[in-house]
């Protein structure tokens, strides 16, 4: 008997129209192109089923009907008429293709009125905008090559090529600036131009641009030096293209004097602290003819606590070289201390070369690194058991992020969330353990008025300030088997800058979880499974946790809870 009430009950609910539907539009914003090949479709949620149904009025303003746009209704004021208990009614918006360049339309559409068993939501105002796709020639430019050559004697300019992808319409100017190591009117001059900074005058219907760059010879051995040409404004009827930017190089034709001296591309670039005294090495390209004195400058975040020269704490440090030598060295005496730091660097330039010796061109700095030994245990752990229950506690208490990524289409509100269930959630000492607090994320598009969408959010831990080999644990259970289309993938990363912007290239992929591989692993809906991976950072890191899935009528219902998030040393 009381199976059979509890059925009746249910069908005259399911009946009911005795109730008001309240209605929205499902998005606030559309765009869409003038030459569009069908109509766009706009959809009003009604919030309930239980509503005999009425009239919705909806007005569009801005634009100009039957020049710019036309609607299924034929008009840009009508009346959709809804049917008892339905959850949506439409309409469509179709862009009128022309050939008039003009700006942007922008229609404000907005439901104005309701009547018989609906009334009006929050959201009753939505911005369509139609772009125009007719544009004079607008021509895009950008250098021919992103790098290019002259040699220092050369009696022949050196063109630089800036095409552009179709004929300009109005012509315009290109702004161009120089920067680099070479010298403008000592090591180079631009043929028609008196300042290294300059602007091309493009004329109406013009392919393509250029300017020349003339080599100045000299007697001086010295490096090859590089000018960088970049485009750095254009006008008229010109826009800028990919390649903005392009490298001349202005190679040496001068040979030294003396032999050269570089440092040796051999030598060893990183030590532990305890690794005592090193020895650096340098290559000369011939014997010496008379005795030369070579000057290191050294820079970096290490300092005289941290090593010496061959037991000289000075920079810059100076050293002989005896006349008839091929080769050179140094030793460095690193000091191994107790503190607990960060790697230091040593950078070491040739910073002056007399006697029987010139500076080389190949190998004039060279960088070290000290690794630290000294080893900080590292442990963090978040139970949640400390939720105060306010809704921000997860974020300004507990400093985490979680937010909803660009492909979502679901509410931004859709995230992993701070949540108290009692015996819901795991103990951190246990996992088949009990606690009260953790992360959850619910979602059942037979009961939310966004219905199916694409899920793709994510949760983001406090920056963690250790570095070494670290265990991760966290864990994580399923409900909804048979309709739950979230998948799960821990990341951990240094690169992130706790900006708030999840770009997917700066994390490193821990591992992965879908309901599917719980499952066969004998983990049924609710059981807890703690997930185990091993990293290694070098410096300061976050831990994230990403749901990802795509809701659709079969789909269409999921959970996934997290607990006792931990990162340890090894």
């Amino acid at each position: 008997m009381l199976f059979l009430v509890c059925i009746l009950a249910c069908e005259d609910d399911d009946e009911n129209t005795n109730g008001t539907g309240v209605i929205n539009f499902s998005l606030i914003e559309l765009v869409e192109v003038e030459n569009a090949t069908s109509s766009l479709t706009l959809n009003i949620g009604i919030d309930n089923f239980n509503h005999s149904g009425g009239i919705i009025d909806v007005s569009i303003t801005g634009g100009n009907y039957g020049v710019d746009y036309e609607t299924s209704q034929g008009s840009s004021n009508f009346a959709l008429e809804v049917e008892p208990q339905s959850l949506v009614s439409t309409f469509s918006i179709n862009p009128i293709d022309d050939d008039v360049i003009e700006d942007d339309v922008v229609l404000i559409i907005t439901i104005t009125a309701a009547s018989g068993a609906l009334e009006l939501g929050e959201q009753t105002t939505l911005t369509f905008t139609i772009l125009d796709n007719d544009n004079p020639l607008i021509a895009m430019v950008g250098f021919e090559n992103e790098t290019d050559q002259i040699e220092e004697d050369s009696s022949n300019p050196l063109t630089i090529n800036i095409p552009f992808n179709q004929a300009t319409t109005d012509g315009g100017t290109i702004s161009v600036s120089s920067s680099g190591d070479a010298a403008f009117g000592t090591d180079y001059s631009i043929n028609g131009q008196i300042v290294s900074n300059f602007d091309i005058t493009v004329p109406t219907g013009a392919t393509s641009a250029s300017f020349e760059v003339v080599a100045i010879n000299n007697g001086d051995f010295e490096a090859d030096k590089s000018v960088i040409f970049e485009l750095t404004e254009v006008s008229g009827g010109l826009s800028l293209g990919a390649v903005t930017q392009t490298t001349v190089t202005i190679i040496n034709d001068d040979s030294p004097p003396n032999p050269v001296i570089d440092f040796s591309a051999g030598n060893t670039l990183v030590y532990d602290e305890s690794a005592g005294t090193v020895t650096l090495n340098f290559d000369l390209s011939d014997a010496t003819t008379a005795d030369a004195t070579v000057e290191l400058t050294a820079t970096g975040t290490a300092d005289s606590n941290d090593y010496t020269f061959q037991g000289v704490a000075s920079s810059p440090y100076s050293f002989t070289i005896l006349a008839g030598s091929t080769s050179a060295s140094i030793t460095l005496d690193i000091e191994d201390d107790a503190d607990t730091e960060v790697d230091e660097t040593i950078v070491l330039d040739i910073t002056n070369v007399t006697g029987g010796l010139d500076a080389g061109l190949d190998l004039q700095q060279q960088t070290l690194t000290i690794t630290d030994n000294d080893a900080v245990v590292f442990n963090y752990t978040e139970t949640f058991e400390s939720n105060d229950g306010t809704d921000t506690y997860l974020t300004d208490v507990l400093q985490f992020e979680s937010f909803s990524l660009s492909t979502q289409t679901l509410p931004d509100t859709e995230v992993l969330s701070l949540i108290t269930n009692a015996g819901s959630f795991t103990d951190v000492n246990d996992v088949s353990g009990t606690s009260d607090n953790g992360l959850n994320i619910f979602y059942n598009a037979q009961s939310n008025a966004a219905g199916n969408g694409q899920l793709d959010n994510v949760l983001i831990t406090p920056i963690l300030q250790g570095s070494g080999l670290m265990d991760v644990t966290v864990d994580g259970a399923y409900a909804f088997k048979n309709q739950n289309p979230a998948s799960i993938t821990f990341y951990w990363s240094q690169a992130y800058d706790g900006s708030g912007t999840f770009n997917e290239s700066d994390w490193t992929i821990m591992g992965t979880e879908t309901v599917a591989n719980m499952d066969g692993e004998g983990f049924g809906n609710n059981d807890y499974k703690r997930q185990e991976f091993t990293i290694d950072p070098s410096a300061d890191f976050y831990v994230a946790i990403r749901v990802t899935g795509t809701v659709t009528d079969d789909d269409y219902r999921l959970r996934w809870r997290f607990d006792n998030i931990s990162v340890n040393s090894q």
